[in-house]
């Protein structure tokens, strides 16, 4: 279905929900839009769901494009530098890998740890993991942020952890200040005519009216799905995981600049850095385990004998369209792929970015379904690639998401050219120009799972070990010069206004 924009200017927009992904748009248009009349609804009786503290690189561009230092925001929020992620036990024999943040500071040393991949996947018995041979792997390693001391000659891409709650509180009092208007109040009924939202009414009888709506009301879809019928396009058939449990640790010290995703026997489990606090989590399957056992693991995996447990559903999939008349659904109203590669955010980020587009008349809402389903696509594809890639098959659980990721055809064919050894980058080129993961992130899971054909023997070039040597040591120094340990005197630093973001 082709959707249009109304042909008169919009000049007032209504946020339906708050939380992180609301708040994230209203602060975007009122930065971006400030002759745009913008008011968010949130329900006072409606909690956040807080499941994701993690980030991808996209959160930092989103908070500079805000204009925002990030001694302004990350005290505020609990936050912590983020330089990937480490993946442990994914095939059940307790060894992992580092999937880090590619930066162009990255690109020679990367390139010795792709001829190794690809010597190892041809047949070559050595092995190597991406950790060796990326910036962000080494501070992680060290615990270190991605801070230099020194001016760099290529910029760092980098993530955060943050309290997700606090986030929206700080995007909230942003918004508020430069003119957004907030009512604390539920929508009651909603009055449409076809695939339009003609206003909102609230519990108190009185009615709020706009030109253009953005449904941000969560699992929920209120407008975009119980309103103007969308369809929800479910991915419970190849993603299992459809629970979760987040319960909050004590801080680690001295801080880590990473984040855990560790395997657990039905799903896996998170282990975020926080300032104040160490966040956990378990995301599983509920035909696998129930919450109670989930609880059970997680608590003894993490020794947690404290705390209270906060049990989350999930509706893994998209809406066939996020754009409808003049609907325009973020956040979970309008996908939702388990946290395992922090992506939720990075979603909703561009997703506002489109919307600015939209509402400016750059782009069409054909064109804006088109490039969020693929990006969507994109992730599902990639989250489903650590399940399809997996050794593991001690429990039901891990021998039917397996099962259920290599039912996908269009994941079995990149995986099955990767096996049989022949040229990945051009077959990437050619099949996956527009994917959200690029060449590095698919070395790095492809190559850290330690995938492949074991039968496979094919000519192969491995590094030289005097370039394998010059690569670590490079990234080494490079570390020890330029680089702050990630402690107390972080915090110190975040909270003066001596630096620049």
């Amino acid at each position: 279905m082709k959707t249009h924009l109304p042909t008169k200017t919009i000049q007032s927009l209504t946020i339906l929900g708050g939380g992180t992904a609301g708040w994230m748009c209203a602060a975007y248009l009122a930065k971006h839009q400030p002759t745009l009349s913008v008011t968010v609804i949130e329900s006072p009786h409606i909690a956040s769901i807080g499941i994701g503290e993690g980030s991808t690189p996209h959160l930092q561009h989103f908070m500079q494009s805000l204009g925002v230092k990030e001694c302004d925001w990350m005290p505020a929020c609990q936050a912590s530098y983020k330089t990937g992620i480490y993946f442990d036990n994914w095939n059940g024999d307790n060894s992992g890998y580092f999937h880090p943040f590619f930066s162009e500071m990255d690109a020679k040393t990367a390139e010795v740890y792709f001829v190794n991949a690809n010597a190892r996947r041809r047949g070559s018995e050595y092995i190597d993991k991406p950790e060796h041979y990326f910036l962000a792997a080494v501070l992680a390693d060290k615990q270190q942020a991605p801070i230099p001391q020194q001016p760099l000659p290529r910029a760092l891409e980098f993530g955060y952890h943050f309290d997700a709650q606090k986030l929206a509180q700080w995007l909230s009092a942003f918004s508020l200040a430069r003119g957004v208007k907030h009512r604390q109040s539920t929508v009651t009924s909603v009055q449409h005519d076809s695939q339009t939202v003609i206003a909102l009414t609230l519990e108190s009888g009185e009615q709020i009216k706009s030109d253009f709506y953005v449904d941000a009301s969560g699992f929920n879809g209120l407008l975009i799905e119980k309103t103007l019928e969308v369809p929800f396009i479910s991915f419970s058939d190849q993603l299992l995981n459809d629970s979760a449990i987040a319960i909050a640790g004590d801080k680690i010290t001295p801080l880590p600049s990473s984040t855990a995703a560790i395997a657990m026997p039905c799903g896996w489990r998170w282990q975020i850095p926080l300032q104040s606090r160490t966040g956990h989590g378990y995301v599983y399957s509920s035909a696998h385990i129930s919450a109670q056992q989930a609880e059970a693991q997680l608590r003894q995996a993490a020794q947690l004998d404290t705390g209270p447990a906060k049990h989350l559903t999930m509706k893994v999939g998209m809406m066939a369209r996020c754009v409808e008349g003049n609907v325009f659904a973020i956040g979970l109203a309008q996908s939702f792929i388990e946290p395992l590669e922090a992506t939720a955010l990075m979603v909703t980020g561009y997703s506002i970015e489109l919307l600015h587009r939209l509402l400016s008349q750059q782009l069409e809402a054909q064109a804006i379904n088109q490039q969020l389903s693929d990006l969507v696509l994109g992730i599902k594809e990639y989250v489903l690639a650590h399940y399809a890639t997996s050794k593991r098959t001690d429990t039901q659980y891990w021998q039917d998401a397996k099962v259920a990721a290599l039912n996908v055809r269009e994941l079995d064919a990149l995986l099955t050219h990767w096996r049989d050894g022949g040229d990945f980058d051009a077959w990437l080129h050619q099949h996956r120009s527009q994917s959200p993961y690029i060449r590095p992130s698919w070395y790095c899971l492809l190559g850290g799972m330690d995938h492949r054909d074991s039968c496979c023997q094919m000519p192969f070039e491995q590094a030289p070990t005097h370039i394998e040597l010059a690569a670590k040591a490079y990234l080494t120094q490079l570390s020890d010069k330029h680089f702050i340990a990630h402690t107390k005197a972080l915090q110190q630093l975040l909270l003066s206004d001596q630096r620049s973001a």
